[in-house]
């Protein structure tokens, strides 16, 4: 058997989005700031300023990447695939499933 949500449902407690840029890759809702990403990786300034704004970007959008994960798990699920290795739909299912688990605090899934 298969474990599913429904997409409806959140399935896990962090800051309500939608995230942007407030300021200076200081990130989050209108309420406040849930991170600030900081430049320091790179091989070259303009490398690592680049990252740093590719980072902000990706941030901004996890809660809106989060319920697409899960509206893409649920209707995978509905349709009745396996999450295996074996076809393309289960290798979709189960990358979703273990981001959603990395999201969500580690939560195993299993299928039969």
């Amino acid at each position: 058997m298969i474990a599913a949500h429904t997409p409806a449902a959140p399935r896990t407690h962090f800051t309500a989005g939608p995230w942007y840029e407030h300021s200076h890759r200081q990130i989050g809702p209108d309420t406040g700031i849930v991170c600030e990403v900081w430049s320091a990786i790179g091989a070259t300034d303009d490398d690592a300023i680049n990252q740093a704004d590719a980072n902000c970007r990706l941030i901004a959008a996890a809660p809106e990447l989060h319920r697409a994960c899960i509206a893409a798990e649920a209707l995978l699920t509905r349709q009745k695939f396996i999450a295996n290795q074996h076809t393309p739909e289960g290798v979709v299912l189960l990358a979703l499933r273990a981001a959603l688990a990395t999201v969500e605090g580690g939560a195993s899934w299993t299928s039969q």
